[in-house]
């Protein structure tokens, strides 16, 4: 054993630094190697999704709801004075070209047919493919005839707009209430993100509103769904255009408020000039008009959640830059809700005048 042993020592003392040096890089080696081990484990098994997971390139992340197609969009916003065309990404928010020409309704529904049509041929001819195309309108298509109602573009009623539209641009077209297409982008993209429930409010020179459950605009068995403006707060109260009294619309919208200060005070002012004189406390009918309008406001929004019990309600249009709305006006919604206690947020938009033609790009999914 000793003769076994000895020449191994014999080799060791004579050539000892090279035998330690061995030993030292041996050694970094399997430190070094222990080290990656520990650390992939440590990114792959228990991160994995902070560590392993690329961001998305796009800045937007993809929406519950929104298609994983690849097309470009053109959404169109056909208002009563402007009609507004976008040209996107497949991201809607992606915007690649934009324009906006006089709708011009007095010319009537054949003008505006043709003239959106040609605006959509500009644009089919900047895509690479086929265009997915969404249109939002002040009205609503009856779902049996496809005929336009309910417009206050009143040329378009009793007409077939998407029938008309597909005949001369030959590819399909989605169209949908623009209160419905406000919903479906604050919904999306904007203050509802990650909500089931979605609710969104225009209250403008009319009022309308969409409902908008898991991703997805609900238009209801007669496509009408969200037509908030036209549910009576009063039966004998104000008499409104659609034949009925004391529609929500009539008390809410940017003309009631104009229109009762003029009958209160026997002047002539504008939205804006209301507020700033009820601001500054100075002006007895601006303070009545707007006290008012929170009291009507609450007690037509109360009846929406009470019916639905969304999950957020998105407010649009511009009566929806009256501060108090999101204050005052969320106090008397909670006394008249039929809950023991009130957690709705109630907000104002975060797309601005863009929503309705995003969401009229996200039509076709």
């Amino acid at each position: 054993m000793h003769k076994r042993v000895f020449p191994c020592f014999k080799f060791y003392t004579k050539n000892k630094n090279q035998v330690l040096r061995l030993f030292l890089n041996l050694t970094a080696y399997v430190m070094i190697l222990a080290l990656v081990i520990g650390v992939s484990f440590y990114r792959g098994a228990l991160l994995p999704e902070v560590y392993t997971q690329q961001p998305d390139p796009i800045s937007l992340p993809n929406p519950i709801g929104l298609t994983t197609s690849m097309k470009q969009r053109i959404g169109i916003d056909m208002g009563g004075t402007k009609t507004e065309i976008m040209l996107t990404g497949s991201n809607p928010q992606e915007i690649l070209q934009r324009k906006r020409v006089p709708t011009r309704q007095e010319k009537g529904y054949t003008f505006i047919i043709e003239q959106t049509a040609n605006l959509i041929k500009d644009y089919v001819k900047l895509c690479d493919e086929d265009p997915l195309i969404g249109i939002g309108i002040p009205g609503s298509v009856n779902p049996e005839t496809n005929l336009v109602r309910n417009a206050n573009t009143v040329c378009l009623n009793g007409n077939p707009l998407k029938i008309d539209l597909e005949e001369r641009v030959q590819l399909p077209i989605f169209v949908e209430n623009d209160a419905n297409c406000f919903a479906l982008s604050e919904a999306l993209l904007g203050a509802g993100k990650g909500k089931d429930i979605v609710i969104g409010l225009i209250m403008g020179t009319g009022m309308g509103g969409g409902i908008i459950k898991n991703g997805k605009i609900w238009s209801g068995r007669h496509g009408i769904a969200g037509e908030f403006g036209h549910t009576s707060i009063d039966m004998n109260g104000r008499d409104c255009w659609c034949g009925e009294k004391g529609c929500l619309e009539r008390y809410i919208s940017g003309p009631a408020l104009e229109k009762q200060y003029r009958e209160e005070s026997g002047q002539e002012l504008g939205l804006r000039e209301i507020v700033e004189r009820f601001e500054k406390g100075e002006d007895h009918f601006a303070k009545k008009v707007i006290e008012d309008f929170l009291m009507f406001f609450g007690r037509g929004i109360a009846n929406v959640i009470t019916a639905f019990d969304p999950d957020l309600v998105v407010i649009g249009g511009g009566v929806s830059n009256i501060p108090y709305l999101y204050t005052t006006g969320v106090e008397y919604v909670s006394r008249q809700v039929f809950s023991d206690h009130f957690t709705t947020p109630i907000v104002k938009n975060q797309l601005g005048d863009s929503s309705g033609i995003f969401g009229a790009a996200l039509l076709a999914g």
